[in-house]
């Protein structure tokens, strides 16, 4: 009896052993990975899970990029970028000091051979000089463009309306002055009168306008200035101290025109060099003659340059209008060949 029953117990062992196990849904454990010294999983830390966030991380940032993008396109796709260095009257000047002989307490007589000091024994010193360099930035935002004659010939772009902004700096007195306005143009002629609205460096409104004299090439140019301040006050309320309206008169020359008879000789602000599109190399000088003749020593011709500067200016609506342009032309190109 015992044999059998020790034989009974053997199979229900064996049948056990091979019944497959399952486990109940309570009973499952997710045998979580070793965690590494840096506290992250060896999953985590692959360079196959760093693969695949890759693109999604490229993504985003091409995204950002394209928005920014965007933005500056909207911000500046129809602006003027015009960033200006004058160098205002240099002048190469010429200086001679006279050499002295001391001899005791006194100076020493005049040499007998004539020297002077100036034509053998002297010192000639020769310096650069320059009144003021300035530097301009500007932005304009332009709208309702229009194609204008100019006085000097050629065309223009210019724009109905405009709000610029920006800085002028003097680089050698250390001034900043900013600049904030909006001009209207009432014509589309080169001399059609214009209306300033000046908010910085100060309020004012501003009308200038210029009237051709015949066919001499002089125009009168007209001014107009009114202070905020004037207007505020309504007509000064008897404020001594009130700016009053100003109105000015001026006979100029459109630059550009080629040179012209002044009182003193010739006078001329053209464009010397044109380096590329955008930049040009300016002087505006002056070319004075002799007032006798013969001429006295130190009284012959004389060049004074009143300006010279180089001008950078950038439109940027220009370089959108060509890449537009571009890419209809690629487009009609790929039409015609998938017609043929």
């Amino acid at each position: 009896r015992f044999r059998h029953l020790a034989r009974r117990g053997r199979l229900r062992h064996a049948r056990r052993s091979r019944r497959p196990r399952i486990s109940h849904p309570r009973d499952r454990r997710r045998a979580s990975p070793p965690a590494t010294m840096s506290g992250s999983t060896p999953a985590a830390s692959s360079p196959a899970r760093a693969n695949a966030d890759a693109p999604a991380r490229d993504g985003l940032g091409a995204a950002a990029k394209a928005k920014l993008k965007g933005l500056l396109a909207a911000a500046f796709g129809s602006s003027v970028t015009t960033v200006r260095i004058d160098v205002q009257a240099p002048r190469l000047t010429r200086e001679r000091r006279q050499r002295k002989a001391y001899g005791g307490w006194g100076d020493a007589p005049a040499r007998a051979d004539g020297d002077d000091g100036f034509t053998r024994g002297g010192i000639t010193s020769h310096n650069f000089s320059v009144e003021q360099t300035r530097l301009q930035v500007k932005q304009k935002w332009e709208t309702g463009l229009f194609e204008q004659r100019r006085t000097g010939g050629g065309t223009v772009i210019k724009s109905r309306l405009d709000l610029g902004a920006g800085l002028d700096v003097g680089l050698l007195r250390a001034e900043v002055v900013p600049d904030l306005r909006v001009r209207c143009r009432l014509g589309n002629g080169d001399n059609a009168p214009s209306v300033y609205l000046r908010a910085l460096p100060e309020r004012e409104i501003v009308a200038r306008a210029r009237i051709p004299l015949a066919d001499s090439g002089v125009f009168l140019a007209l001014r107009l200035e009114v202070p905020g301040r004037f207007i505020a006050e309504g007509g000064g309320g008897g404020n001594p101290f009130t700016p009053k309206p100003v109105i000015a008169a001026q006979l100029v020359r459109p630059a550009g025109t080629g040179p012209h008879l002044s009182t003193g000789g010739l006078e001329f602000d053209e464009t010397l060099l044109r380096i590329g599109q955008d930049c040009a190399l300016r002087v505006a000088a002056n070319l004075d003659f002799p007032r006798e003749y013969p001429a006295s020593k130190g009284s012959g011709p004389r060049l004074d340059v009143r300006n010279f500067g180089v001008k950078f200016r950038k439109r940027w609506y220009e370089e959108r209008d060509r890449k537009k342009a571009e890419e209809n032309a690629r487009r009609k190109e790929g039409r015609g060949e998938a017609v043929a």
